[in-house]
This record gives C-alpha cells, structure tokens and sequence, in this order.
C-alpha cells in the first residue's frame, strides 16, 4: 500500500469508498486487511448508497385478496430482508403502493371490508415505520414516496388529487420532517393542468412509468410525455418530450440505471434503450437497440445500479444484460398474476421513522 492511502484516516476513507461502485469496492477488498475490514463493517455499509435486493410486486389469490410477492435478485447476498411486513403491528390486508431508496409505502385495512384504509411508511430492513394520518385519498396510485438518504434522513409524498368542484387537479407535498401538507405550484404551460388530470383518471396505475431520480418525479403520460414534479423547490412546471411515442399501454418502462434516467421500449423482436442527457434541454440519446431471440411478454423495472432491464417470459422473470442482449433466467413465477412490479433497495442507514421493532 502507498505511503498516502496509509495516513488516511478511516473516516476520509469511508467518504471516498462509499461514493464507488460494488465493483471497485470488491477489487478494494484485496488491498490490505485494513481495508477488507472497514468495508466490510456494518458501519461503512450503511454509508453507501442502497443497492438493489429485488423485485416487490402485487397478485391475487383465489378469493381475489391482494398479496405481496418478492423476488430476489442473484447480484444480492447480504442478508435476509422482512418483505412479507410481518413486524408491522397492523392485521389485515397490506399493500405495497411505492418503493424509494428502501422505504416502502403502504396502505392496509383494520377489516376486509375496510373503506378507510391507513398508509405508513416503512423500512423493512431496521423493520421500523411511521403511520400517516388518513389521506382519505379516492384513488392510491397517484401517491408517491420519494427519499434520498444521501440528502436527507426524512421522506416526501407526492399526492395528486382531483377537486370535484373544479375537475382541477392539485399537487400536494407531505413533509416527514414537518409532518404537513404544502400544496406544489402547478404551471398552467406546456399543457400540464391536462396532463395531471389523465394521470390521475387514466394513467395512475402505471407504475413501471414513473420514477424519483435526482430530486425529481418523472411520470409518463400518454404515449409521448413526462411531466416533472420538484418536490423542494415545490413547483411542476415541467414536460419532457419523450423520443418515440408509442400507441399501445405498457409498452414502455422509465426508471434509474446507473445514475441516469433512463426508457426502455418494447419492439417486435427486441428493446429500445433511451437515455435522457439533458433535462433542461430535454435532450434523449439513444443507448442500445436489444435484438432478442425470445419472445418476452412484458418489460420489468430496471436494475439501478447494473447495465439490466427485468422482462417477464410466460411464467419466468429473466434479466437482459443492455450492454451485449444476454438474457438469463432469475427465477420462475408461482403466481401467474403480477402487478404494481417496484424495485427494492434496502437502506441500512439511521432512519428516523418513529415506530422500531
């Protein structure tokens, strides 16, 4: 080891390391015992940025309850995570409406039968969570989680609501760290109003089609839109032109892959791969055309921290390497049913959710 890297002190170490990819770090790992043991230690691990552990998604048992099912990805081996919730202290159906950066945002039911249901926001790994007051939200799919530990310690949610007196649609903000609601200023350009109002009747349920990137919620609209909320700077004002329009639903997937927003679309015999370069230019590259021999049903989230897209072949998850095609089989479906498909990303950090267990 060089005379410099051995009068670094472990916490300027910790700083550098933990802004590296998992593969620099595992050539790391050789460097001295010194180094295997701070990168090691729990301590550093929860400085990093979360790595992706799986897929969470929702299906349907016979009596037509909702279910959450997980799927583990191969790239992921520290450690065993609580997905099936059972440390909430909440009977009843629960269902996972969000994922961002290792929280997860849920809603439940005291009965079956329950039209009020309750929404906390929960962090599997250090199995803690914090209850929210009752939204009393007449659709779930236009809420949306976003958190950043390498920002800040506390969440945000996103909620769009229809006004029934005005057929207006308004944007709220719910801060952890204030506990309140703030409304978001909604420009009346770029056609934005209309466009908040199809998400919220037509395209809410589209998961796989919005994203929270670099303090920003991204959320296709259409066939050729996204629209972009700024939660901190409290304002949506904001249209993305996308590079290609596409005329039929779920065809098309957003989501972060290595740092960058990124769009998958779906052809005849394979995918497109679109990066956005520059926001404020709205300015798209087009990263690979997939040619592929299999016939694949539909696109899955991307994996954020590799060169990957998840697809769905039949009754198979399969994960499709961008760089090169390579398809390989991650694992086979028990359910046959699969929906809301979200990436799960666990946090290890201090939370400071209010509830531990």
């Amino acid at each position: 080891m060089s005379h410099t890297a051995k009068n670094l002190t472990d916490d300027i170490l910790i700083k550098i390391l933990s802004r590296l990819p998992t593969k620099s770090l595992c050539r790391f790992l050789c460097v001295s015992k010194a180094w295997h043991n701070l990168i090691s230690d729990a301590y550093f691990q929860a400085q990093r940025p979360p790595t992706m552990a799986g897929l969470l998604y929702h299906f349907r048992d016979k009596s037509w309850n909702i279910n959450n099912g997980y799927i583990s990805v191969p790239s992921y081996n520290h450690g065993f995570i609580y997905t099936a919730l059972s440390f909430l202290p909440y009977p009843g159906n629960i269902q996972i409406l969000d994922s961002c950066n290792g929280l997860l945002l849920c809603r439940f039911w005291d009965t079956p039968y329950s039209l009020s249901p309750h929404v906390c926001v929960c962090n599997p790994t250090a199995r803690s969570w914090t209850l929210l007051p009752n939204l009393k939200l007449v659709t779930y799919s236009s809420l949306y989680l976003a958190f950043d530990p390498n920002v800040s310690p506390y969440f945000t949610l996103v909620r769009l609501q229809l006004k029934q007196e005005s057929l207006c649609v308004e944007v709220d903000k719910f801060s952890s760290q204030t506990n309140s609601w703030t409304k978001i200023l909604v420009s009346a350009e770029d056609n934005i109003p209309t466009y908040l109002y199809r998400i919220v009747h037509m395209d809410g349920c589209r998961k796989l089609c919005r994203v929270y990137l670099n303090g920003l919620v991204y959320m296709v609209v259409g066939t050729k839109h996204m629209v972009c909320i700024d939660p901190e700077s409290m304002v949506c004002d904001k249209v993305i032109e996308m590079p290609e329009a596409k005329s039929m639903m779920m065809k098309e997937v957003i989501g972060k892959s290595e740092g960058s927003l990124h769009l998958a679309l779906k052809e005849n015999k394979g995918i497109k791969i679109w990066m956005l370069k520059d926001y404020e230019k709205s300015e798209w590259v087009l990263k690979y055309s997939i040619g592929l021999e299999i016939v694949f049903d539909h696109l899955l989230p991307f994996h954020p921290d590799m060169d990957i897209v998840f697809l769905r072949m039949k009754d198979k998850i399969m994960s499709c390497k961008m760089s090169n095609g390579e398809v390989k089989e991650v694992c086979e479906l028990s359910q046959r049913t699969m929906q809301w498909v979200l990436v799960f990303s666990p946090f290890f950090g201090q939370d400071v959710l209010e509830n531990k267990n």
